[in-house]
């Protein structure tokens, strides 16, 4: 069995990674030996991943390779057609056309594939600027590829939008209906593809990130200084909006610090869940952004080792409650029990939050205000242990849920060889 994962974005996106690294324990479980490949979207350093094999994408190669802005264009326009060719020559006339050897590499490793999983995720969705339309259209290009080679092709635990275009709801939709089947981790994405038109290959599932679990300690209190009965909370926080909205955003989380060191005595830790330097998307930065704002500047402290996502979960084991912004730190959080108030940015936070009853505990990142958040602390740690125990009571049953997801993918792969044959 030859399978490919695709779409994968960074390790230094801990939450990426750790949904790679379910995934490929999922796919052990239900294909034992399975020979796995990565695409990944990263300069790696290792050949391997977890035993998988590492390949960069067509995408990194279309947007890496050359640093001018139109050159860059023009290259991925390139990439996206001349592979498109390729497939077609090779599924029609069984010819392979000529390609660059890093992109022929590529195109044979489907060729071979008896199945393509994409990695879970949020990754196909658009934005208002052109340059997120066109990170789109790159994002669908395999799927269209692998479509081409009648390769059965699995939308693994995913969230979709929003898109700002309708050549882009046309696309996005011409795609997905193809696709064998699409696995969706919230309902607001179901409803947006319902209204697309797509539902026939559309199942409900849970983020696969639930079911990440760790044996690491990092001893995070210790390090900190931080006694078992004080209280620690974690913050997690992105660069997101432009200029007054993050302004306003990181002050508001920059006041809340503040008013739990004063009013709580707490100590605060910010955990970056991102570090993708490469991708110029590191949590550090705003991080130190924040800390900048602060009065007690001691009782606050950036983590700026060199962590993975194993060790990121091994510190939310530790927290009593967290502020986060990246959503898989609210998720790791969770797992652990620990009361988490999600500041939401896509729509992925506000549905996941609602499946587990926690809807209460969401804020729109555009809407933080230093009152309101300060209002929602108060709450939190008013109802910190019926928060804990309404997580003891609906966690297991949903994390249960998460390992349907790659029970789904082997039927949808299975009808569609019964259709072949």
């Amino acid at each position: 069995m030859k399978i490919i994962v695709s779409h994968v974005y960074s390790s230094d996106n801990k939450g990426d990674a750790a949904l790679a690294s379910v995934l490929l324990r999922d796919i052990e479980r239900q294909y034992p030996g399975a020979e796995v490949t990565l695409l990944t979207f990263e300069k790696f350093s290792q050949p391997t991943y977890e035993g998988a094999r590492q390949l960069n994408s067509f995408m990194y190669h279309a947007l890496t390779r050359y640093s001018n802005k139109a050159v860059k264009l023009l290259y991925a326009a390139y990439v996206s057609a001349a592979t498109l060719l390729w497939a077609v020559g090779r599924r029609t006339l069984g010819i392979d056309m000529p390609l660059p050897r890093h992109l022929r590499q590529i195109a044979r490793e489907y060729a071979s594939a008896d199945m393509v999983i994409t990695v879970g995720g949020g990754y196909i969705r658009s934005g208002r600027s052109v340059v997120q339309s066109i990170n789109l259209f790159l994002q669908l290009h395999p799927l269209v590829f692998g479509r081409i080679l009648k390769k059965p092709t699995v939308i693994y635990t995913q969230s979709i939008g929003p898109f700002y275009r309708g050549i882009e709801r046309w696309a996005v939709a011409a795609v997905l209906k193809r696709m064998d089947l699409v696995i969706l981790r919230e309902d607001f994405s179901r409803q947006l593809l319902e209204k697309l038109g797509v539902t026939g290959n559309v199942v409900r599932s849970v983020d696969s990130g639930f079911l990440l679990e760790t044996d690491k300690t990092y001893g995070l209190r210790k390090q900190l200084g931080v006694g078992k009965k004080d209280i620690l909370v974690g913050v997690t926080v992105r660069k997101w909006l432009s200029g007054a909205g993050q302004q306003q955003y990181e002050t508001a989380i920059a006041h809340t610090i503040d008013y739990m060191i004063e009013t709580y005595k707490a100590t605060v830790v910010f955990i970056p869940q991102v570090t993708a330097t490469f991708h110029h998307d590191d949590d550090r930065e705003a991080s130190r952004d924040v800390h900048r704002h602060l009065r007690h500047k001691e009782q606050a402290h950036i983590i700026t080792d060199d962590i993975d996502h194993y060790d990121i979960k091994a510190m939310y084991n530790e927290l009593d409650l967290i502020i986060g912004t990246r959503f898989h730190s609210v998720i790791f959080s969770l797992t652990s029990r620990v009361p988490a108030l999600a500041i939401e940015y896509e729509h992925k936070t506000s549905g996941i939050m609602h499946d587990l009853g926690l809807d209460e505990w969401v804020m729109k990142i555009e809407d933080v205000t230093p009152e309101r958040m300060q209002a929602k602390i108060d709450e939190l740690f008013a109802s910190h242990h019926t928060y804990t125990a309404h997580l003891e009571s609906e966690l297991p049953a949903y994390i249960e849920k998460a390992k349907e997801a790659i029970v789904l993918t082997d039927g949808a792969y299975r009808k569609t060889l019964r259709e072949i044959d």
